[in-house]
């Protein structure tokens, strides 16, 4: 029985937690979809094309964290703790950096944002409003996204599970309670998802900053912290590439939202919960994508060859084994999704093909998801992906 392989057994005991957490984060985006449905779908529309922003900083944090854990799990299988606290360290310098830059590009300049995606006038005009609270989430992103990350890296999967359920759970009561004036509170509409936001994200930072104090399981003492410059070098080597293919993949992906923000608000309406749908039925998919680097990685840090190539295989099979599952999912959740969204006719026409359509994407990208951001990365190849991704985008 497959289940009683030990590596099956590890690869369950961190895709579990690590699916929780992609499906609550999913949860988060879809609740703000369905309740912004209800106060207004130009509302909706404005969020989603505005979203991009946070998107693309998540593509950078994506290529970061892919980076540190590669490293973190190698080091971690050779019991190198020095080593650990090095590339943590260097992971969020680099992080913070970046989404600061961002942070202050939403803040400063929204509306420049929004004339990117759209040049509907009611839409920029809600996005300019969203941007310009969400932008400050940034800046405490950069750090508690990476100790999140680097807390997976060394096997505390629960830990960092539970700091973000937490998180998330707090964000889906705080955008109601704020969208919808609840308990007293008042009614604020899309100014309320913006500043739930940035509450849950503040209060998932100061998770992080307690548990690094009271558990200490990640350390920065003195001057140990200061990477060499072979470390930087080879965090160099793994980051940019995965970063740079996000980049190109997550680019595609906002021309295509900039195309449909000037096709009509309805299309991009329907875009919002078509991808809503989509993020549900994938998050297997990327989270046995995360185990497989993290475990792949440890067994490369203790030279276990022919173990890394027999559990390449078994990767490969449960993430096509995912997609089909999610794909059909998908399917199956489309009449319920038409009673619980509410969309206008044209909208709901628009609907229809984009879910036919991203089904069978579901199965396909399961694998090559596996192969590029799951058992490549393990080994440190991600230029591969890079090309990949350059050729088909």
């Amino acid at each position: 029985m497959w289940i009683k392989d030990s590596f099956v057994k590890k690869l369950v005991a961190i895709t579990i937690p690590v699916v929780l957490q992609n499906l609550l984060s999913t949860a988060v985006s879809s609740a703000d979809v369905i309740m912004l449905s209800y106060v207004d779908q130009n509302a909706m529309s404005a969020v989603s094309l505005a979203g991009q922003a946070t998107f693309l900083l998540n593509l950078f944090f994506s290529g970061i964290t892919i980076g540190t854990t590669t490293l973190v799990s190698q080091f971690w299988g050779k019991h190198d703790r020095g080593s650990i606290r090095r590339a943590a360290f260097l992971s969020v310098i680099v992080s913070v950096a970046i989404s600061s830059i961002f942070g202050m590009t939403v803040v400063f300049a929204p509306e420049w944002l929004m004339r990117l995606f759209t040049n509907d006038t009611d839409l920029i005009a809600y996005g300019v409003i969203y941007l310009r609270i969400i932008g400050f989430s940034y800046f405490v992103m950069g750090v508690s996204q990476i100790y999140l990350c680097i807390l997976k890296s060394v096997q505390q999967v629960s830990r960092s599970t539970a700091f973000s359920s937490i998180t998330l759970l707090l964000n889906v009561f705080l955008n109601a309670l704020l969208i919808f004036g609840w308990l007293g509170l008042p009614r604020l509409g899309i100014y309320g998802v913006a500043y739930g936001t940035l509450i849950a994200r503040t209060a998932e930072l100061l998770f992080c900053i307690l548990d690094a104090v009271l558990v200490k399981k990640i350390r920065f003492p003195g001057m140990d912290v200061l990477p060499q410059r072979g470390l930087v070098r080879e965090f160099s080597r793994i980051t940019f590439p995965v970063t740079a293919e996000g980049l190109v993949w997550g680019g595609a992906t906002a021309a295509l939202s900039a195309i449909m923000g000037r096709m009509g608000a309805d299309l991009v309406a329907a875009n919002s919960v078509a991808s809503m749908a989509n993020s549900f039925a994938t998050v297997v998919c990327f989270a046995l994508a995360s185990a497989g680097t993290i475990l792949l990685g440890e067994e490369l840090g203790q030279s276990l060859f022919e173990h890394v190539k027999r559990h390449a295989d078994v990767l490969v099979k449960f993430a096509m084994a995912a997609g089909v599952l999610g794909a059909a999912v998908m399917l199956l959740c489309y009449p319920l999704i038409l009673h619980v969204v509410e969309l206008n006719d044209a909208a709901q026409q628009y609907l229809a093909v984009m879910f036919a359509i991203l089904a069978v994407k579901a199965v396909l990208s399961a694998v090559t998801n596996m192969m590029i951001c799951g058992i490549f990365s393990a080994g440190g190849d991600t230029r591969f992906g890079l090309l990949c991704d350059v050729f088909s985008m």
